[in-house]
C-alpha cells in the first residue's frame, strides 16, 4: 500500500556540500545553527522559568509552592514573556522547518508547531494564590468560556506538542542510521540510538504526566514531566545541529 507523500518519512539527507564556505554550504551551516539554537531554548527553558522567577524576579506569591506546578504556570509569573517567547519561537521554527517538503517529517513538525503556538495563546488556569492576589483573567479566557474552558484547549495543545516532538525525534533517529559519513567521530548507529533515547524520554515523561494527573501527584509532578520533555527535546535538536567542524567552516570529510 502506497501512503500519501505527506505520510512518508523524508529521505536520508545527501552528504553536505564539500565546501562549507560555498553558497550551498552557508545555507546548510545556517540551518544547523538554527537547530542548535532551538535545542538551547529547550535545554534552558526549565531552569530559566524556575530560577529566573524565584531568585531573579522574586515572583512567587506568598501561598504558591516553589517550584510552581508546571512550566505553563509560569505564564502567570514574571517569566511570562520568556515562556511565551521560547514556546512560540519553537512553534514558528517547527512550522517553517521543512515547509517546502511534502513528507511525514513536515506533517508532524507543522502539527507540533501549531500546537506550540496555541499553548501560550490559551493559557493554563490561574492558581488560588493568583486569584487571591487579584491577577485578572486574560481577554482570551474572558472571550472563550472562562479559564477552565481555555485550559482544556491548553492541555490538548500541550499533548499534541509533546507527541509531535517525540515523532520528529524518532524520525531523526531513523534517518541517522542510514546517513553517509559527515565528520562525526560517532557511528550512525550511535546517533540513531541517541535520538531514540531522547524520544523515549519524551514518551515516558508524557505517560508520567498523564498517570500522575489522574492518580494524585506531588505538586511538582507535571513540572518534572515537562522538564524531562524539554531537556530531551533540546538535547536531540542541539546535537542534530552540532556538526561543529562543518558549522565552523571546516569540512572533515
Amino acid at each position: 500500500m502506497n501512503l500519501p507523500a505527506f505520510l512518508c518519512p523524508a529521505p536520508i539527507a545527501e552528504r553536505r556540500p564539500v565546501d562549507p564556505a560555498s553558497e550551498a554550504g552557508r545555507y546548510v551551516r545556517t540551518f544547523l545553527i538554527q537547530r542548535m539554537i532551538i535545542g538551547v531554548l529547550g535545554l534552558t527553558l526549565p531552569a530559566m522559568l524556575v530560577f529566573g522567577d524565584h531568585y531573579v524576579l522574586h515572583g512567587v506569591f506568598a501561598n504558591d509552592p516553589f517550584p510552581r506546578d508546571s512550566e505553563s504556570a509560569y505564564y502567570w509569573s514574571g517569566m511570562r514573556d520568556w515562556f511565551v517567547l521560547t514556546v512560540a519561537t519553537t512553534g514558528f521554527f517547527m512550522i517553517a522547518y521543512k515547509i517546502t517538503e511534502k513528507n511525514l517529517d513536515n506533517t508532524i513538525s507543522i502539527l507540533g508547531g501549531v500546537a506550540a503556538i496555541v499553548i501560550p495563546l490559551f493559557p493554563t488556569a490561574r492558581t488560588g494564590a493568583e486569584v487571591a492576589q487579584g491577577v485578572p483573567e486574560t481577554p482570551v479566557q474572558k472571550t472563550f468560556g472562562g479559564e477552565k474552558a481555555v485550559q482544556h484547549v491548553h492541555f490538548a495543545a500541550a499533548a499534541v506538542f509533546i507527541l509531535a516532538l517525540a515523532g520528529v525525534i524518532i524520525l531523526f533517529g531513523l534517518r541517522e542510521s542510514g546517513r553517509l559519513p559527515h565528520g562525526s567521530r560517532w557511528s550512525p548507529r550511535f546517533w540513531r540510538d541517541y535520538h531514540f533515547t531522547c524520544a523515549g524520554v519524551v514518551l515516558v515523561a508524557f505517560v508520567w504526566i498523564v498517570v500522575t494527573n489522574h492518580t494524585g501527584k506531588p505538586h511538582w509532578a507535571l513540572l518534572a514531566g515537562e522538564t524531562a520533555c524539554a531537556l530531551a527535546f533540546g538535547a536531540s535538536w542541539f546535537m542534530k545541529g552540532f556538526e561543529i567542524e562543518y558549522v565552523l567552516g571546516r569540512n572533515r570529510l
